[in-house]
C-alpha cells in the first residue's frame, strides 16, 4: 500500500563557508580551463555548473555581483586577458539569472513577496529613465550604453534583493559580501609587494589592465563595506574581537592605500553618523571607538607612499597636480561636469534634457541629485527625493520602534547595517553616481526596503501569536474552545 504524498521540504542550505568553498572550487576550475584554452563548449559547461550551483544559493550569487566583481576582474588580469563587454556581460547575466530564478524558486508559494512604497518609487524612477530615453536620447550612443547597463547592473540586483525574504538569507548575504573582500586581502598585499607598477601609480586595486586601467573606487568600496560589516558584527559577537580587529587593521590600510577619496569620505561620514547620532552607543564606548579608528586611519596615512598622499591633498587643493596620472585631477573634471549639468537643469527645469544627455551628452555628472535633475527635471527630482525620504523614514521608524538592546546599545544590527550601507552609498553617490550602473545605491535601497518588510512581518506574527495565546488562556479559564 502506497504512502500518502509527503510535503516536499526544501533542502537545508549549506553552511556559508562550505557554499563559498564550492564556488571557489568552480572558479578555480574555470581559470584552469581558461589557461589551457579549451573550446567554448567546455567553457559553457563550466558556466552551466556554476549556474546550477548558485541556483540554490541566490544570496551568494547576489553578494558576488554586489561586492565580488573585483575578484572576477583580478582572475582575468592574472590570465593576461583584457575584459570586454561580452565576457563581463555574460558574467553579470549568469549571476542575475541565478539569483532571480533561485530567489523565485525559494519563495514560490510562500506569499512573502510584495512591493512597498520604496519599491514603487524605484519602479517609477526607472520607468522615467527608459521613457525619457525613447523621447530624447535615441541618437546618443552614450545614452544607449547607459540604458543597456541598467537592467543587469541596477534593476536585476534590486529585485534580486527583494527575493531574499528571510532573516537567514539576509545574514548569509552579509557574510558573503564580507567574505568577498576578505578574499582580496592576500592578493592585495602580494600585488603591493610584487607588482612594480604600483611604485609609480599612486592609486591601487588588485588589477590594472593595459587599455582599461584599474578601478580603485570599486576596490575602496569593497573594503569600506567590510569595515562597516565588522563594526556592526562587533556589536553582535563581541567575543570575536581578536578576529574582527585582525581583519580591520589591513582593511583600513588598504582602503587608504587605494587612493579612492569618495569611498574613504563616505566611510568616515557613516562612521561619524552612527557613532555620534544613530548608533545609540554609550558615551564612553563612543569616544573610545572614535579614538581607536582615528589612530588607525592616521597611522595608515603615515604608511602609504607620498604619491598616494598627494591624491588626498588634492581634496583640499584641487588645483595641484599630484602626478602625471590624469585621474589625479578628476576632482576638477567632475566639478566641470556637475556645473554643465546644473546649467542644463536650469535651461530645462521641468522634464530635463533626457536620459544620458546630461553633462554635455556624457550622461555622467558624478552626482546623483544633479544627474536626476538634469536628465528628468523637477519631475524626476521629486521622485528621487521621495525615494530617499521613504528609505530614511523606513529605517528610522524601524530603529526607533523595534528597540532590542544589545551589549553595545544597538537596536537591531541587521537594519543598522542595511541603513549604514545606504548612507554610505548615498554619500558615495554625491561623487560618482551613474544611473546606468549605480548598483551600490539601489541595492542598498532595496536592502532597507526588504528589512523593513521583514520586520513588519515578524511583528505581525508576534502579535498574532500573542492573540492566540491570550484566547487560549481565556478559554482555559472559562472552559471554552479556543479561537482559531
Amino acid at each position: 500500500m502506497r504512502m500518502a504524498n509527503k510535503t516536499r521540504q526544501p533542502k537545508p542550505p549549506l553552511p556559508p563557508w562550505k557554499a563559498l568553498a564550492g564556488l571557489l572550487a568552480i572558479a578555480m576550475a574555470a581559470m584552469g580551463m581558461a589557461l589551457v584554452n579549451l573550446p567554448w563548449v567546455a567553457q559553457l559547461g563550466v558556466a552551466a555548473v556554476a549556474f546550477w550551483y548558485l541556483l540554490d544559493k541566490p544570496e551568494l550569487a547576489l553578494a558576488v555581483q554586489f561586492n565580488g566583481v573585483a575578484l572576477f576582474l583580478y582572475a582575468i588580469y592574472k590570465l593576461n586577458l583584457e575584459p570586454d563587454s561580452t565576457v563581463t556581460g555574460s558574467f553579470y547575466a549568469l549571476l542575475a539569472a541565478a539569483y532571480l530564478v533561485g530567489g523565485w524558486r525559494a519563495m514560490r508559494g510562500r506569499g512573502l513577496f510584495r512591493l512597498g512604497r520604496i519599491d514603487a518609487m524605484f519602479i517609477l524612477l526607472y520607468a522615467m529613465f527608459f521613457v525619457s530615453y525613447l523621447i530624447f536620447s535615441l541618437n546618443n550612443p552614450l545614452a544607449y550604453r547607459k540604458i543597456v547597463y541598467a537592467p543587469l547592473l541596477v534593476i536585476a540586483p534590486y529585485f534580486g534583493m527583494q527575493m531574499l525574504v528571510t532573516r537567514e538569507q539576509l545574514q548569509r548575504f552579509f557574510y558573503y559580501a564580507a567574505a568577498m573582500t576578505v578574499l582580496m586581502i592576500p592578493p592585495s598585499f602580494y600585488e603591493l609587494f610584487a607588482n612594480p607598477l604600483y611604485a609609480e601609480y599612486g592609486r591601487f586595486s588588485i588589477y590594472i589592465f593595459e587599455d582599461k586601467g584599474n578601478n580603485p573606487i570599486q576596490y575602496g568600496i569593497a573594503f569600506s563595506i567590510l569595515l562597516i560589516i565588522l563594526l556592526f558584527h562587533l556589536s553582535r559577537r563581541p567575543r570575536m574581537l581578536a578576529l574582527q580587529i585582525g581583519l580591520m587593521l589591513p582593511s583600513i590600510y588598504l582602503l587608504v592605500r587605494s587612493g579612492a577619496r569618495g569611498p574613504l569620505v563616505s566611510f568616515v561620514v557613516v562612521l561619524l553618523a552612527y557613532v555620534v547620532w544613530i548608533g545609540g552607543l554609550r558615551p564612553k564606548f563612543r569616544w573610545v571607538l572614535l579614538a581607536v579608528l582615528a589612530v588607525l586611519l592616521v597611522g595608515s596615512f603615515r604608511l602609504i607612499p607620498d604619491i598616494t598622499s598627494n591624491f588626498y591633498q588634492a581634496l583640499v587643493d584641487p588645483t595641484q597636480a599630484p602626478s602625471a596620472d590624469p585621474s589625479a585631477n578628476s576632482i576638477q573634471e567632475r566639478m566641470l561636469l556637475i556645473d554643465a549639468a546644473i546649467r542644463e537643469f536650469l535651461e530645462h527645469p521641468i522634464i530635463g534634457v533626457g536620459t544620458g544627455n546630461s553633462a554635455g551628452g556624457t550622461g555622467y555628472p558624478h552626482n546623483s541629485f544633479v544627474e536626476v535633475a538634469a536628465e528628468f527635471g523637477l519631475v524626476g527630482l521629486v521622485v528621487f527625493v521621495a525615494l530617499c525620504g521613504l528609505i530614511v523614514q523606513a529605517a528610522i521608524r524601524h530603529l526607533r520602534g523595534f528597540a532590542t538592546a544589545s551589549a553595545l546599545g544597538r537596536r537591531d544590527w541587521m537594519m543598522n547595517l542595511a541603513f549604514a550601507f545606504f548612507l554610505f552609498a548615498f554619500v558615495e553617490g554625491l561623487f560618482s553616481a551613474y544611473m546606468g550602473g549605480d548598483m551600490l545605491f539601489y541595492v542598498t535601497a532595496s536592502l532597507v526596503s526588504v528589512m523593513a518588510k521583514l520586520t513588519e512581518r515578524e511583528k505581525a506574527s508576534e502579535w498574532e501569536e500573542q492573540r492566540i495565546r491570550y484566547h487560549e488562556q481565556r478559554a482555559e479559564q472559562w472552559g471554552q474552545a479556543p479561537l482559531a
